[in-house]
């Protein structure tokens, strides 16, 4: 199936692209797409999560809405992976 992810801030500045469309599997959920960026973009393995509990430190929205890591993608959806605002 194919999504279109987005990247915002210092991702990225990591992937050297704003978004691309790729060829996942079926019924991928939001985690494992993130390990699948992970092997395509070692930057951001190496930079951002190098650790599993790193997760936390990455927002991801669908079609824009946010979403948990367990849920499952579908043909056509739009991924934005950015990092965690704060404010003051």
């Amino acid at each position: 199936m194919k999504i279109r992810v987005r990247y915002f801030a210092r991702y990225r500045s990591l992937v050297g692209k704003s978004e691309e469309e790729l060829e996942v599997p079926d019924g991928i959920t939001v985690g494992e797409l993130i390990e699948f960026l992970k092997e395509r973009h070692p930057e951001l393995k190496n930079e951002v999560f190098a650790e599993e509990d790193d997760l936390a430190d990455v927002n991801v929205s669908r079609n824009g809405r946010y979403v948990k890591f367990d849920e499952a993608l579908q043909d056509g959806d739009v991924v934005a992976i950015f990092p965690p605002v704060s404010g003051g």
